[in-house]
């Protein structure tokens, strides 16, 4: 039988940390900039038990090469071995993701072409997988997948779909849940390319899930009460069939130029709560740009 101190444990919230678009280079004081992140992260009056990554956490290795890579993942590594003990928990970004370009000498055959490098330099078995903590499932997701003349797209291939479908379906319907992912599943944020010779409004697969619709309809049926993203670096909040939709920010506010679209560089911190509700609040760290 739990003790009484378990079960009043239980009972509280659980606070982590969303923690999206680090896009940590040697330039422009960015590993400065993580730690003081890190350092804001650190010296709450009530630290996150987890800090859940939203991708894009090196600028760039899609069109690098791999001394460039090294360099990077060495630099984000060191600021975050040496800034924090709170534990991390990796999403993959398209800025993650070695050689896809095929700017730089890298071949389709090299063992870390593609997705096999941030999974070697962040010990990932897989790069999408889930894990409970503070009575909530979480679903790291990976929407960064190949498309035609050497760029990328967002969605899930269908070995990732079914998986997360059967987990959802098995998983105890009373357990709330949390997805994360780089690419949003709905944004709005990119609604303002329109052309007024087509009337309509055009968003690229690069810039919201292609199957968002197929996953937001899987969500409303599953008990997911919070889908996290980055990648668009503004704060976008959508609720839709019952579930939140938050573009959370990024670390690097404009890549590490100052504010982007009015959203300072920042970071999401979550509480989720035993009912199912959550509380979300957007924290600008203090960053000033080096220029």
């Amino acid at each position: 039988m739990p003790s009484l101190a378990r079960a009043e444990e239980a009972a509280q919230p659980f606070r982590f940390a969303h923690l999206t678009d680090i896009h940590v280079q040697p330039e422009l004081s960015a590993g400065e900039g993580f730690r003081k992140c890190l350092a804001s992260v650190n010296a709450l009056e009530k630290r996150p038990e987890v800090i859940v990554t939203g991708g894009d956490m090196v600028m760039d290795i899609f069109a690098h090469n791999r001394q460039r890579a090294d360099q990077l993942f060495s630099l984000y590594g060191d600021v975050v071995k040496g800034e924090t003990d709170i534990p991390f928990r990796s999403c993959i970004g398209n800025h993650d993701v070695f050689g896809w370009s095929h700017r730089q000498d890298v071949k389709p055959e090299d063992a870390e072409f593609g997705k096999g490098l941030v999974c070697e330099k962040l010990g990932l078995e897989k790069t999408y997988y889930a894990f409970d903590q503070g009575g909530w499932r979480f679903y790291i997701l990976d929407d960064i997948q190949m498309a035609p003349n050497n760029r990328y797209q967002a969605y899930l291939e269908e070995e990732q779909f079914e998986w997360l479908k059967k987990d959802l379906e098995e998983k105890p319907a009373e357990t709330p849940a949390v997805v994360v992912s780089h690419i949003p599943i709905y944004t709005v944020s990119t609604f303002d390319n329109g052309r007024e010779e087509d009337l309509a409004y055009r968003v690229g697969f690069s810039a919201m899930c292609r199957e968002a619709a197929k996953l937001g309809n899987l969500f409303s049926k599953h008990n997911v009460k919070l889908a996290l993203s980055g990648h668009h670096h503004i704060l976008e909040r959508i609720e839709f069939q019952g579930v939140t939709y938050i573009c959370g920010g990024a670390v690097s506010g404009g890549w590490w130029r100052g504010p982007h679209r009015g959203v300072q560089e920042g970071f999401g911190l979550v509480d989720l709560n035993p009912n199912g509700t959550f509380d979300y609040e957007y924290v600008d760290y203090g960053w000033t740009p080096v220029t």
